[in-house]
């Protein structure tokens, strides 16, 4: 986690934050907000990227304040103590197994949905294993090969963005993004948004890196989560500006997946499923990668990582053949439940005992004091709540 290459400078930590967020969350966004409408879904978007930017910094107060070579787990640890910190572990894990869940029903969704468009049927079984394959064979790699299959991925997906915006502006059409079947359904997409901005892992590779300087630390943090905001803004202005009106979020996860893969004509279509495809397998990928090189780490084996690779590949891939189509569902829980824990009030914790009951001296980087803390800690409580009840009912 720390042992980044010193010498990266500002763009380039800005650039790994940005890697972090984007990926296969990233096409939750207008399918949570296909009901509610672009405009109202602007509030969550603004408010989903100052909730984690706020939580990035909290943990760089406290990181800058120890200033030792520890991760996220390191941070919970010393601030708190062992049982924060094995609290913060089996959150991280649950995290993962969650987003991996809900990637492998995406990923089996968008090709199941690509091979019926060339002719041909694909059961979701079988689809799973492949996936399981690939994942496995992948792992098992060297990480220089898994890394250049990774970089691969990253430009299929960027290239395929790139595609959609030069095809999908212009079938923007404003009166769509005007549309709002229902507004009040905007408070359900703040999850999706919350774990859409995740990069918190990476706070102390960041500054790290940049050698402790604040106001570097600073810039990185904002220009990377700045840059993230104006990529969610431009993909969800295209996607539903040009869907059209019968995309109105309403259905099983996969029947509005479905929606947003086939109503927004022929080639924006096209370009949507390329995306999405390398979006998913992406985020596949490096979500695997990081539980199985977290769960070496944490139980200190790191040469023998096949038991590790089936543990992480395996559960959420049966989870996901016996309970599909969750892919929001699982998006929401893991915004709404274990990312607002993790990364809202466990840093909320660590601040307000470095601050007021050890008094460590270092520099403050968020104003506002005790009211701030607190209502940081009830904003989180009442997302976890509104998650839970919507869950439930």
């Amino acid at each position: 986690m720390v042992g980044a290459r010193d010498g990266v400078g500002v763009f380039g930590a800005a650039a790994l934050v940005t890697g972090c967020c984007i990926g296969g969350g990233m096409l939750g966004l207008p399918l949570s907000c296909a009901s509610s409408g672009f405009v109202p879904s602007l509030l969550p978007l603004l408010v989903g990227w100052a909730y984690m930017y706020l939580s990035g910094f909290m943990i760089l107060e406290v990181y800058l304040g120890v200033r030792k070579p520890v991760d996220l787990m390191g941070l919970l640890d010393t601030a708190l103590g062992r049982g924060a910190k094995i609290l913060g572990a089996g959150l991280f894990v649950f995290l993962f197994y969650l987003l991996l869940t809900a990637y492998f029903d995406a990923s089996c969704t968008i090709i199941r949905r690509v091979l019926h468009g060339w002719g041909f049927a694909c059961s979701t079984p079988f689809c799973l294993l492949l996936h399981v394959v690939f994942l496995f064979v992948t792992l098992s790699l060297r990480i220089g090969k898994v890394e250049a299959i990774n970089t691969a991925l990253l430009f299929g997906m960027l290239a395929f963005y790139v595609c959609l915006l030069c095809a999908g502006l212009p079938k923007v059409h404003p009166e769509r993004l005007l549309l709002s079947v229902d507004p009040k359904s905007v408070v359900w997409t703040f999850p999706v948004f919350i774990v859409s901005f995740g990069f918190q892992n990476l706070v102390p590779t960041v500054a790290h890196s940049l050698h402790y300087d604040i106001k570097r630390i600073r810039s990185a943090l904002f220009l990377g989560t700045c840059v993230t905001f104006s990529i969610y803004l431009v993909w969800m202005l295209v996607i539903l500006g040009a869907m059209s009106q019968g995309g109105s979020g309403q259905g099983s996860n996969e029947s509005v997946l479905l929606g947003l893969l086939d109503r927004s004509g022929t080639y924006v279509a096209s370009f949507i499923r390329g995306f999405s495809f390398f979006a998913v397998i992406t985020s596949l990928l490096s979500v695997a990668l990081s539980c199985v090189n977290f769960l070496a780490n944490s139980f200190e084996v790191r040469k023998r990582r096949f038991p590790y690779i089936l543990g992480v590949i395996l559960p959420p891939a049966l989870f996901s053949f016996f309970n599909p189509n969750l892919f929001l569902t699982l998006l929401h829980i893991s915004g709404g439940v274990v990312a607002v824990s993790l990364f809202g009030l466990l840093p909320v914790a660590m601040v307000w005992k470095t601050r007021y009951v050890t008094r460590g001296r270092y520099p403050r980087l968020i104003r506002g004091g005790r009211g701030m803390l607190i209502g940081y800690g009830c904003f989180s409580c009442v997302v976890i709540a509104l998650t839970v009840a919507e869950l439930t009912r």
